[in-house]
């Protein structure tokens, strides 16, 4: 009864391990934080001219310390991301934009996309916590799959063994920086990673671990490049001022000529 019963199993054994070598990372995956958001800097739908006056009118205007409320697309990175933008210099606070307020999504609810992301939004949220800066994190990541070498799987003892995977991984994290007060666009700041090999087998991490272990390394470059984003602003001299805004000309000159072929005036007695 114990070696029919042994036989009976062996088979869905088998089947088991062969569901795990052959399914274990053979389609490549990505992941974007953004999900199904759509996340423009500017919807088009709200610009108009008057804000295309107020963008070129706008001047830098952070002094040596500023309050920075930031907004990720995913929660799960934000004590992360609050954690790095803390220790980035002149900045005196930080606040999180909670995804309630953005997206409707409650604490303990899966992520729901937030559709259209409003800049303006954001900014009148990070106006309402007293910050100065807005500053919107995104980060995302790809790879994984199958190399040739999955050929040989037509075996179960080499796919348990044969690096027939390809586990190599890209991801990015970026950060852009803009003024609550009047939208000054500060710039943007981002960082890319590459890990993992073209060959590798079923007991190697994949495309999550290793975005994992490159996090802390994006966040330490956001944070390098934040340090110059979020430095005090030096104020734009007032030719440059005029030269940006549009209809704005320089003040004509005078040109005077003399004639060299006439007698210069007698002076007075």
């Amino acid at each position: 009864m114990r070696c029919e019963g042994m036989k009976a199993t062996l088979p869905s054994i088998l089947v088991l391990l062969a569901t795990l070598a052959f399914g274990t990372g053979c389609g490549a995956s990505a992941y974007s934080a953004t999900g199904g958001s759509h996340f423009e800097l500017d919807h088009g739908k709200e610009v108009d001219d008057e804000d295309i006056l107020k963008a070129f009118q706008a001047a830098p205007q952070l002094g040596e310390s500023s309050r920075v409320a930031f907004y990720t697309f995913d929660d799960k990175k934000a004590p992360d991301v609050e954690h790095m933008l803390a220790a980035v210099p002149h900045v005196k606070s930080t606040y999180h934009i909670p995804a309630l307020l953005v997206s409707g999504t409650r604490r303990f609810q899966e992520p729901r996309a937030a559709g259209e992301v409003s800049i303006k939004k954001l900014r009148l949220l990070a106006a309402r916590a007293g910050a100065d800066v807005l500053v919107i994190v995104d980060y995302g990541y790809k790879g994984g799959g199958a190399n040739g070498l999955s050929a040989l799987n037509l075996l179960l003892v080499p796919a348990l063994f044969v690096p027939f995977l390809d586990n190599r991984t890209e991801s990015y994290a970026q950060a852009w920086v803009l003024d609550v007060r009047n939208g000054y666009f500060y710039g943007d700041a981002s960082a890319d990673a590459k890990s993992g090999s073209a060959f590798v087998n079923i007991y190697a991490d994949g495309p999550d671990a290793l975005f994992a272990s490159d996090w802390p390394k994006l966040l330490s470059t956001l944070q390098t490049k934040l340090t110059d984003r979020l430095a005090p602003s030096k104020p734009k001299a007032p030719e440059a001022r005029a030269a940006a805004t549009p209809g704005a000309t320089a003040p004509a000159t005078i040109a005077t000529s003399v004639d060299a072929t006439k007698p210069a005036p007698a002076a007075a007695p």
